[in-house]
């Protein structure tokens, strides 16, 4: 691909925005920064740079602390307006309700989700425009209702506001796309599925009908769900004179980041009807990207990310949800000789 040069500049896209607050003759006093970011984790140093020009550095200096508070993007206009005027020509403390914690000249805004107070280092680093200040961070002040059941900070209540440098633009957090030193792993399949470890294959399939049972349930209850689901829907087909015409299979409609999605059931010949929560579907025909599994059941989530990337490669995109199809018996056969079928109907990418 081509490269254009198009000069000398601070190319990073995305920068968090906060308000650096610092007591300034007598006067809490808040201004807006995007340089900021942390440099250690134990001891928690961070640094802010700032404009040589800027009324809070002198608050800084004199105080030996400064606080960090984390806008929500509810508050852009504050925010923006916080970085428009000077806390020499106005008294930026009458824009937030202030509160002080441990260092008592740090402070810090009542409404904002996140804030902490840091002790600054006395140590700097003067550019021709900007100096950067280092801070050990002392205390961290949390609302109790940005907190998630997992008792961590639930981002998405945060809501925290981002700024896009290159484009001069305020924009709030994105969807999540993977944890932090974790999706990196799903490497190692992608270089699986290029260099063929996975022998995927597209086939024409024909439908089939289903009952099922679908459950909304958490990583830790899917084996039991499954084999509640199963055995349920296996008792009412036996009570009406059914029966399954393939094995029984788990479809996977999505994964939320809490709970996963489940379908539970087996492929019947047509003329059959559900008794809730039991209920009638169809597993798609046509085009289906297919994989006969030989080994333990936890490869099985990394075929399916694997199978998903050969499709993109191959020109598809997923047409329904990922099946599993469990072709023998756990209880009868080794985890080695434990046989499943992965299938994914697909369509031609538009």
């Amino acid at each position: 691909m081509n490269k254009i040069k198009t000069g000398a500049y601070n190319p990073i896209l995305v920068a968090p925005v906060v308000l650096v607050g610092a007591d300034v003759d007598g006067k809490a006093n808040y201004m807006t920064a995007a340089f900021v970011n942390g440099v250690n984790i134990n001891p928690p140093v961070l640094y802010i740079s700032l404009n040589k020009k800027h009324h809070t550095a002198r608050g800084i200096i004199e105080n030996g602390c400064f606080s960090i508070n984390v806008p929500p993007a509810g508050f852009v206009v504050e925010t923006d307006y916080c970085g428009l005027v000077s806390g020499r020509n106005v008294d930026k403390s009458k824009v937030f309700t202030s509160f002080y914690g441990e260092l008592g000249h740090a402070p810090m805004i009542e409404a904002f989700p996140i804030t902490c107070e840091c002790r600054y280092s006395g140590q700097k680093v003067e550019f021709a425009m900007d100096v950067v200040y280092f801070g050990e961070v002392v205390q961290v002040y949390v609302n109790e209702d940005v907190i998630g059941e997992n008792k961590k900070i639930d981002m998405l209540k945060v809501n925290p506001l981002c700024f896009t440098g290159v484009d001069n633009q305020y924009r709030a957090l994105g969807a999540a796309l993977g944890s932090g030193w974790s999706i990196g792993k799903q490497y190692k399949t992608q270089q699986k599925q290029t260099t063929g470890e996975y022998a995927f294959e597209i086939k024409e399939r024909a439908f089939q009908e289903t009952l099922s049972i679908r459950s909304r349930v958490s990583p830790v209850e899917v084996e039991r769900t499954i084999g509640q689901s199963a055995g349920a829907v296996y008792q009412y087909a036996l009570e009406k004179g059914w029966t399954p015409s393939g094995a029984l299979f788990v479809a996977y409609h999505g994964f939320d980041g809490q709970s996963l999605d489940i379908e539970t059931g087996f492929p019947f010949n047509p003329g059959i009807e559900g008794r809730d929560p039991i209920v009638t579907g169809k597993i798609p025909g046509g085009k289906t990207a297919c994989y006969r599994h030989l080994g333990p059941y936890d490869k099985l989530p990394e075929i399916r990310s694997a199978m998903g990337l050969w499709l993109t490669n191959q020109g598809y995109q997923a047409g329904g949800p990922a099946y599993d199809f469990y072709l023998n018996d756990p209880k009868i056969v080794s985890p080695a000789d434990l046989e499943t079928e992965v299938i994914i109907p697909v369509v031609n990418r538009s």
